[in-house]
């Protein structure tokens, strides 16, 4: 029987993370063990704890800092070379080119007090996260297959959920299935007539529901069931093959989206011998997200700012005439409707025009050398 590991990223969530266990260790899902990376504060951590006891045998449950300091030991008895272990720690966030991005910033006046707080505590990446998560499914489980949920899903399908890691191995085009993307099934657009719609087999019945954005970002025809190579996949519903998440780790120098990036990555690496689907009957139950704080939202606006300039560069495409000028066109807009908020409009400008592309320049490079060092790592740990 194929390993798959569920890794989960939480922090001081443990109700949403007591349903999530109890749909992961159902009767109809007898092959899984699970890697939860916790990040609650310890009165939560406990209350999870609780919930993984009795499935102790199948379950590594650490904080990431205990995960990173593992990880910290363990390169002291590798062969990596400084460089690729200072790659390595920079992948699992033991280092972070946002704190060294922001220490750079010391010749420069402008916002310079309000950059160096954003970058040191809110550009810390999830996808450092992943790769911790992706670590210790390795050390631990050995897993074929690792089966990425969010925290604030759970399945209510387990046999969808099997069917989809059934797909990895099969060949595809002539290419070996080595990803398989799902969907989420917001609950609160479903009342009323859940069981109707759970019934219904075709993935046009399940995204009548979805919200526009995954309406327009998951197009699929009357009973259609895979989208070979799909350009937007969900890191909260993403099975991987071990062919690819020991040889492709997720990229730490993106501040968020990083399954999109993932996707990216994966398209520029793998796409000769192996592809990547979208299987639009591998639905797992997701919670209508909360409505973000403005400061959060603003945040995430540089976030987002950061992500796509970093992410042009990567891909060789510097010139990007139409994200900056709709952008630029947006602040300086929004300077005028809303002069409470034109600091971080400013901001956004700043980042925009110059402080983004400098980040890029800088770091887009890099991330060939991670991948590299990445699979060293795990190849040498799968000798010990």
């Amino acid at each position: 029987m194929v390993k798959a590991t569920v890794v989960v990223i939480t922090r001081d969530r443990p109700w949403k993370v007591k349903r999530l266990i109890e749909s992961v260790f159902g009767p109809e899902l007898p092959c899984l063990s699970l890697v939860l990376i916790d990040d609650s504060t310890s009165e939560n951590f406990k209350k999870i704890e609780r919930s993984l006891a009795p499935y102790a045998d199948v379950c590594q449950h650490r904080s990431s800092t205990e995960v990173k300091s593992h990880i910290e030991n363990v390169l002291k008895q590798t062969g990596l070379t400084p460089t690729q272990k200072s790659c390595l720690k920079v992948c699992v966030g033991l280092k972070s080119p946002f704190h060294k991005f922001a220490r750079s910033l010391s010749r420069i006046n402008l916002f310079r007090d309000q950059f160096l707080a954003l970058l040191s505590q809110s550009f810390a990446p999830y996808s450092t996260a992943r790769n911790l998560g992706i670590y210790s499914a390795h050390r631990e489980f050995n897993a074929q297959r690792i089966v990425f949920l969010d925290d604030d899903c759970y399945i209510r399908r387990p046999e969808r959920l099997m069917d989809a890691l059934q797909l990895v191995g099969e060949r595809m085009e002539g290419k070996e299935i080595v990803a398989v993307s799902g969907l989420y099934q917001d609950l609160s657009l479903y009342n009323g007539d859940r069981t109707h719609r759970y019934q219904k087999p075709t993935p046009t019945a399940i995204l009548t529901g979805m919200k526009t954005f995954l309406k327009c970002s998951f197009l699929t025809q009357q009973e259609q069931r895979l989208a070979i190579m799909p350009s937007h996949i969900l890191g909260g519903a993403l099975i991987l093959s071990d062919k690819v998440f020991l040889r492709l780790p997720f990229d730490p120098f993106i501040p968020r989206g990083e399954d999109h990036a993932y996707l990216i990555d994966f398209k520029a690496r793998f796409t000769r011998d192996f592809t990547m689907v979208r299987d639009n009957l591998f639905v797992v139950q997701h919670d209508p997200p909360s409505i973000k704080p403005r400061r959060l939202q603003e945040k995430n606006i540089l976030r987002d700012i950061f992500r796509f300039i970093y992410l042009r560069f990567k891909v060789d495409q510097c010139p990007i005439p139409f994200f900056t000028t709709r952008w630029a066109l947006k602040s300086l807009v929004g300077m005028f409707l809303e002069p409470s908020n034109s600091e971080c409009r400013l901001l956004q400008l700043w980042a925009l025009l110059f402080l983004a592309r400098l980040y890029a320049k800088r770091n887009a490079h890099k991330y060939s050398n991670i991948v590299v060092a990445w699979r060293f790592f795990l190849e040498q740990l799968g000798t010990d």
